[in-house]
């Protein structure tokens, strides 16, 4: 499954880029999408059996559990010992006690299970940067039961439809420190409740992203700029020509990913808007939709030396470097 996705729903008609799920017209109750999603299996621990490689004997280990769905028996990550599982039920809860305030977009189930997430979409926040071209701003739910994340929110303006977009929504709200977290511990759970009513859904700053975004669609850039930006962002590594020298290093030396920039570029999914063609928020929105969508991370080897190759990594640098361009 691209991008670890095993099951979702998607509402409003607006299907999720790898195509996968289910999609729906119209909005749907939080809970009937975590039921039509599969995520509201339960979940449980077990001791990790330890077998002595020398002797053959078998014991339960000290140091490390076995998470586990209960409905299918299959293992889902491994945890420490003191690790208190927090169920999808409370994010289930989590995302029921915004429909005051939201609309339900997407609930998606990762990993077989390792993984679950929510995108509901603040009402009142839609702002166009260029006239057809609306961005919304969000609150994200996420748990995981594989030891990885906590149980937690962030607002971000990135619909949730996989592992990639989960990973950058979390970095987009770690920079700005629009998110909450909750460990898997005792303490944790008694937390939540607590910390679900202090949400304050209205207090944002999405009115000062938005300008930043209509900075960058009124920076002209051109399809040579466009190449040289991406060369920046990715820091691409020099390249040993015949003669044994080096020269430096181009974004269409990783040919795959750069037909893929190549394309986002000229036929992406915000190319047709007017004012968002030949300009730096082009330009990012081409980026973003590669990395955020890429099927495929074996053609990025050579980025990967410099970058650790890690797309929210990327998109945070590509964002930060847009904005630079404009000013």
């Amino acid at each position: 499954m691209p991008h670890e996705f095993t099951d979702g729903v998607f509402t409003e008609g607006q299907k999720a880029w790898h195509g996968l799920g289910q999609v729906v017209d119209g909005n749907l109750p939080a809970r009937e999408m975590f039921t039509r999603a599969n995520a509201l299996f339960k979940v449980d621990k077990t001791p990790l059996v330890f077998r002595n490689p020398v002797t053959g004997e078998e014991s339960n280990s000290e140091h490390r559990c076995a998470t586990y769905r209960c409905d299918t028996g299959d293992q889902l990550g491994t945890v420490g010992h003191t690790y208190m599982p927090i169920q999808n039920e409370e994010l289930c809860k989590f995302a029921e006690s915004l429909r005051d305030d939201c609309l339900m977009e997407s609930v998606v189930v990762l990993k077989g299970g390792a993984k679950i997430a929510f995108s509901a979409r603040i009402l009142g926040t839609d702002a166009e940067v260029v006239k057809g071209d609306v961005v919304h701003r969000r609150l994200n739910g996420y748990l995981s039961h594989d030891g990885t994340t906590a149980f937690g929110g962030m607002f971000s303006d990135i619909r949730i439809v996989c592992a990639n977009t989960l990973g950058y929504a979390q970095q987009d709200a770690e920079k700005h420190g629009k998110q909450f977290k909750i460990s898997h511990t005792k303490l944790g759970l008694s937390q939540i409740d607590s910390v679900l009513r202090a949400i304050d859904v209205a207090r944002q700053t999405f009115n000062h992203e938005v300008e930043q975004y209509k900075k960058m669609a009124e920076t002209p850039m051109d399809f040579e700029s466009y190449k040289a930006w991406l060369t920046a962002c990715y820091e691409c590594p020099a390249v040993k020509q015949e003669d044994g020298s080096l020269r430096p290093g181009t974004i269409e030396d990783s040919k795959v990913k750069w037909n893929k920039l190549a394309k986002a570029w000229v036929g992406g999914y915000g190319v047709n808007i007017p004012g968002v063609e030949n300009t730096v928020w082009g330009g990012f929105n081409a980026l973003t939709e590669v990395e955020t969508s890429l099927r495929d991370c074996s053609d990025n080897r050579n980025i990967a030396t410099v970058n650790g190759y890690y797309p929210q990594k990327i998109v945070k640098f590509a964002r930060a470097s847009a904005l630079a361009l404009c000013n």
